[in-house]
């Protein structure tokens, strides 16, 4: 499954420089626009800016041809999608969100995080290998989905908050896990109940009840 995580995070979400460790990577006399104007004014945006910034370089020296234009044109994509957050009525928590979200995808993608045991789950009509991180920047579950007779589907899926279990959710899907059950969330389609086949793993993997 690994094999793939890369390539997932390169897809999932311009092009930083880096600087220090205790500033934005981008240079903060040029900041254009109001998201970036945001982060030079908070001191804990701007680490996050630059830790990300060095997760990006990690995963980008990994990488060659087609592969590494593809990081840096996913990468421009999340710093245009960042700059939207000028709309939200929450700016700080809106930024905040976006870097902890991609940071998140480059750490799987880097390789450094440790990979968790898979969990299985048996739905109703799928099968599920996940893998439940818990070390990186926002806990993450990466979820390949297996519908009948469609070949696979993979996210990666950031927690959320709930009255119980663990929520994860990415676009169009949400697994919310409880116990050795989960659910399986996707839009457009019925809900469907699952069932872990090696609960096991979850105690390994130290998933919320």
């Amino acid at each position: 499954m690994v094999k793939s995580v890369l390539s997932l995070a390169l897809f999932t979400s311009g092009f930083l420089f880096c600087v220090n460790a205790n500033a934005a990577a981008f240079d903060c006399s040029k900041a254009d626009g109001t998201v970036e104007e945001y982060i030079c004014q908070h001191p804990d945006l701007q680490q996050l800016d630059s830790k990300l910034n060095d997760s990006y370089q990690s995963v980008l020296s990994q990488l060659q041809g087609a592969e590494k234009s593809t990081l840096k044109a996913v990468q421009r994509g999340w710093i245009k999608a960042r700059n939207e957050c000028w709309k939200s009525d929450k700016l700080g928590q809106c930024i905040n969100h976006s870097y902890r979200s991609r940071l998140t995808e480059l750490q799987i993608a880097d390789g450094k995080v440790a990979v968790p045991t898979p969990v299985f789950y048996q739905c109703d009509n799928a099968k599920l290998e996940v893998y439940f991180y818990n070390d990186t920047e926002v806990p993450a579950a990466v979820i390949n989905l297996l519908p009948q007779g469609q070949g696979d589907d993979q996210r990666i899926a950031m927690i959320s908050e709930s009255a119980s279990g663990a929520k994860y959710e990415a676009q169009n899907l949400t697994l919310w896990t409880k116990g050795q059950s989960a659910t399986l969330i996707r839009y457009g389609l019925a809900d469907e109940q699952c069932r872990a086949t090696n609960p096991k793993a979850l105690t390994d993997n130290t998933i919320p009840n």
